[in-house]
Formats: C-alpha cells, structure tokens, sequence
C-alpha cells in the first residue's frame, strides 16, 4: 500500500513527501506514550511543507494555485481536527492515522501537486 511510487519528480518536493511517509509509518507503528508527540511533529512538518510549496506558487505564478491553497487548508485543518480529539479520546487520532491519513496524502500527491509539479517542469524552474 505505501510502497506505491508517489515521487513526482521535482527532488524537494518528493523529499518533503517522502519526509512525511515515514513520520507516518512511525505513528503507526509508535508505542502509546509516543503517538501524541509524533503526530504533533507531523504536524509541524506538514505546515512547514506547505508553506514552502505556497511560497514557490506565490513567487512562480502558478495558476491554479488557489486551489492548491484551499486543499492545504483543508488537510491541515482535519489533522489539527484530529489531533485535538486524539487528546481526549487516542482511537478517534489512531483511526484517521491508520485509515485516512495516507489516501488524502496520496490523492493530494496524485490530484493536487502533480499539477503544480508539470507547470515547474513546463517552465524550466529548477529548485534547490
């Protein structure tokens, strides 16, 4: 199931993605005491990633990139979402990060950021 080839070739955008797939795999594979802090850290990471991706869409134009803006909206906010009631109740968190997490991850991947991944390549824009 993760395994699949999710790479959409633009090195620091695969880098960051593949950051992210293995922060997952450890949640889910986490002793109790661990899960809060790590998904906390994924988090973090995800803000981080997708505030670098709006910057390059802001410097670089791209055009759909309000749409891109809302999804990371969207997933940021379910996660926090999750994350709160994982406070309180751990298996509300434990079954978005086992059952939900990885698909909106990958159908972002697949829908969203392999668009802004072409428009990158169509204009020759190469980032460090």
């Amino acid at each position: 199931m993760m395994n699949e080839d999710l790479h959409v070739k633009i090195p620091v955008m695969d880098e960051k993605h593949d950051e992210f797939l293995t922060l997952l795999k450890n949640i889910q594979s986490c002793e109790k005491n661990e899960f809060l802090p790590l998904f906390k850290e994924m988090i973090e990471h995800t803000k981080e990633h997708f505030a670098f991706e709006e910057e390059l869409m802001n410097k670089h134009e791209f055009y759909a990139k309000q749409e891109h803006f809302d999804e990371h909206k969207t997933l940021l906010g379910e996660m926090e979402y999750f994350y709160e009631k994982a406070q309180k109740l751990p298996m509300f968190g434990k079954s978005y990060i086992n059952d939900y997490a990885y698909d909106k991850f990958k159908r972002h991947i697949v829908n969203i950021d392999s668009q802004l991944a072409m428009f990158l390549k169509e204009k020759n824009i190469f980032i460090k």
